[in-house]
């Protein structure tokens, strides 16, 4: 991905700094990870029909795009979680 692109777009649709929400999906083991990474505990989660997966949502204030970005990255190194 082009992270320029990203951050340009956005740049386009926030004013920062601003809450920004964050949307994962994982398992009840990656609460902490995440939790580590993003500084908060989520403010929401729900579990699939079957309990297998949860999703996490996070809003989070973020001073300027690049926060975004590196939160998104270090995500990214975890196994087993998706980006919504």
């Amino acid at each position: 991905m082009n992270l320029d692109k990203l951050e340009s777009l956005l740049d386009d649709q926030y004013e920062w700094p601003s809450t920004y929400k964050f949307k994962f999906v994982g398992n009840e083991g990656h609460r902490d990870e995440l939790t580590d990474i993003i500084g908060q505990k989520p403010c929401k989660e729900n579990a699939s029909r079957t309990g297998k997966y949860i999703s996490f949502t996070f809003n989070v204030q973020i001073q300027e795009s690049s926060e975004v970005i590196s939160i998104y990255q270090k995500v990214s190194k975890l196994s087993g979680i998706m980006s919504l």
